[in-house]
């Protein structure tokens, strides 16, 4: 019996969306379990890391690049997208407008790094009552295209985990592992 080596790889994964959607909320609650009631604007990008076991002898780094969600920024926030592996689109249940602005955020990602795998996630179901887009929404929009869609609730953890796992996934298929 061979053994095999502990083989690391590094995964860089953007966070995209309109500004207060949850992006940086997502990577902190990913990679650090936490959860920060006051908010304060990403400026530029910020940068998480997180390891988790791919399969028995492949492990892997996947670092977070949260970007601003500020349209004055975005010659800033293109720069960071240069080498990622995979993207989050990110929008807000609650604010219809950053759903509709998804086509804008996948195109901007597919200019820097086409032919990624990228998901859509819909964040803050925790405020349910004030829900702007369903889940059949998303389904009928992004679903119909091929886009894997989920939801999450950055503030209870819910659903975190799954965007980062499915994603790194992903990725790790269209490599070829």
């Amino acid at each position: 019996m061979t053994i095999s080596p502990n083989i690391t790889y590094i995964i860089k994964i953007i966070n995209a969306g309109d500004y207060s959607v949850g992006k940086t909320s997502l990577a902190v609650r990913y990679t650090q379990n936490r959860f920060s009631t006051s908010y304060l604007p990403t400026l530029g990008v910020d940068f998480y890391s997180k390891m988790i076991q791919h399969d028995e002898d492949t492990t892997l780094r996947l670092v977070l690049f949260d970007t601003v969600g500020q349209e004055k920024l975005a010659t800033l926030r293109k720069r960071y997208y240069t080498g990622a592996h995979g993207a989050v689109v990110v929008f807000d249940i609650t604010r219809k407008e950053s759903f509709e602005h998804i086509q804008k955020w996948i195109e901007e990602v597919e200019e820097k790094c086409p032919n990624i795998p990228i998901i859509i996630v819909g964040n803050k179901t925790d405020l349910e009552e004030k829900r702007a887009v369903s889940y059949k929404d998303m389904e009928k929009k992004w679903g119909s295209q091929g886009y894997t869609v989920l939801e999450s609730s950055a503030k209870l953890g819910e659903g975190v985990d799954d965007i980062y796992i499915i994603i790194a996934k992903k990725v790790m298929e269209k490599m070829g592992y």
